[in-house]
């Protein structure tokens, strides 16, 4: 599978190991070749470091297999989910991880939460509100009270909403799988930084 913007282009790589079988994105047709280097290590560094912190070198009966999805891709950013599945033979379920990386076509940075926003403009209470709110509404049960996101949150872009996530057990049992949250960009407007890259995505 390829998805495209213009000349850029994210093109399905894969990677077969014994006990391994997974996708992952290459970027190319970037005018910045230094950044397209840059970046599609941060990918392929983050896979490993995924793979490690599922216990694949630990544990030997464990396999491993994953995909990607590309959430937003225009001129100026790149936002895509990682997923790694892993299973250990006699397990009751095997277990997901999901990273997004949300990164800079034109400079290769990668951006975290706080990078988009003001400081102490109040983005991290607006979240916290919608999170609770839609906690409440969609009667998601919780094994601990959520309380606050922080500044590094997992989160990934779309043409219309910064999307919050949360890994298995981190709130919720496994059965209900990974509780996502979307913020519509037109709510943090007046948040937002103005070298943010999601200046250009307010509609």
């Amino acid at each position: 599978m390829m998805w495209e913007r213009g000349n850029i282009k994210v093109v399905e790589r894969k990677l077969i190991r014994h006990r391994i079988g997974l996708t992952y994105p290459d970027v190319v047709g970037l005018k910045n070749q230094e950044a397209e280097v840059k970046i599609n290590g941060i990918i392929q560094e983050e896979i490993y470091k995924m793979i490690v912190e599922q216990g694949y070198e630990e544990d030997y009966t464990k396999e491993i297999w994953g995909e990607y999805e590309v959430k937003l891709i225009d001129e100026e950013v790149l936002s895509i989910l990682l997923y790694i599945y892993s299973y250990s033979k006699g397990a009751a379920h095997g277990m997901t991880a999901l990273k997004a990386i949300n990164v800079s076509l034109e400079k290769g940075e990668v951006y975290e939460l706080q990078d988009l926003f003001i400081k102490n403009s109040g983005y991290i209470e607006t979240i916290n509100e919608i999170v609770k709110e839609e906690i409440h509404q969609r009667d998601i049960p919780l094994l601990v009270a959520f309380e606050t996101i922080d500044k590094k949150q997992d989160f990934y872009l779309t043409s219309e909403a910064l999307v919050v996530f949360f890994q298995l057990y981190e709130y919720t049992p496994y059965v209900y799988g990974i509780p996502k949250f979307s913020i519509p960009y037109r709510v943090l407007v007046d948040k937002i930084d103005e070298v943010s890259p999601l200046n250009h995505l307010i509609k």
